[in-house]
């Protein structure tokens, strides 16, 4: 324990400044990624108008956030905040986790939570759907890839602004190099997750939040974060962070669909 507040407290006393920067950017990006739709109008717009029509409602919900949001905020920041130092001490079992069935589920986690099997399930929802004309797998299919890439850029956009330093390269916890620096350093946050959380989400949402498919859905994208984890790829903010962002614009994308849908017209019927 004291091991552990001693670290704690040198790599404090060293990047202070770098973490300060830190938690300011880290608030900045957050308020596009947790929002909330109760009180936001839905336009009666098709499924292309819906990408323009909610990526800029998710870019002004702060705005329209009430206390309960503010307190979720403040409480995912902490959580987040509070793992930051921790990151150097708690990444030394992972570090050590080098067996073979380690580098496995590892290898399996890299997979799962890579573009091509996370938009594989996408597209291959959609084919169903479309080939059995069910239309609840349609709206999932398309829900999921909104929410994939809406997770996507924004997955994009933070790592380029934070550029953390892997933990594989031996660079310290608080390696956050900043804007425009382009040494590759995409640590925070991490992508694997964010799109394994924004996927489990969607299944769970479109499930009616059936409680054996959350277990199995969630427990198969907390495996990706693991996974990633042993691969050394990530610290553990990184993960928990890129669960929480994957969560949140999962669900915004899953809460504004169901508005849309519900906003439509129906269809006219011939009277017999």
């Amino acid at each position: 324990m004291m091991e552990l507040f001693g670290v704690m407290s040198n790599n404090w006393n060293q990047n202070c400044g770098r973490f300060i920067f830190f938690e300011i950017l880290m608030v900045f990006a957050s308020l596009l990624v947790g929002a909330q739709t109760d009180s936001m109008p839905v336009k009666k717009s098709g499924y292309i108008g819906s990408y323009l029509y909610n990526g800029v409602a998710l870019l002004k919900s702060p705005g329209k956030w009430n206390k309960e949001d503010w307190f979720q905020f403040g409480g995912s920041m902490t959580i987040v905040g509070v793992l930051i130092p921790m990151d150097k001490v708690l990444n030394i079992p992972f570090e050590n986790w080098k067996t073979k069935g380690a580098e496995n589920f590892g290898n399996a986690g890299d997979a799962i939570g890579g573009l091509p099997i996370q938009f594989s399930i996408t597209g291959l929802a959609l084919g169903a759907g479309l080939i059995s004309g069910h239309k609840p797998l349609q709206h999932f299919a398309l829900d999921n890839l909104q929410a994939q890439l809406f997770t996507g850029g924004i997955t994009f956009v933070v790592k380029e602004v934070f550029q953390r330093a892997r933990p594989e390269s031996g660079m310290d916890n608080f390696a956050f190099y900043g804007p425009f620096h382009g040494g590759g350093n995409v640590s925070f946050f991490s992508g694997h997750t964010s799109l394994a959380f924004s996927t489990a989400t969607m299944v769970f949402l479109h499930a009616k939040r059936k409680w054996w498919v959350g277990v199995l859905s969630y427990g198969i994208a907390t495996g990706v974060g693991v996974s990633r984890l042993q691969k050394q790829k990530h610290w553990s903010s990184d993960v928990v962070a890129g669960a929480i962002a994957g969560t949140v614009v999962s669900g915004f994308v899953y809460r504004m669909q169901e508005k849309r849908r519900a906003a439509k017209p129906p269809a006219l019927k011939i009277l017999p």
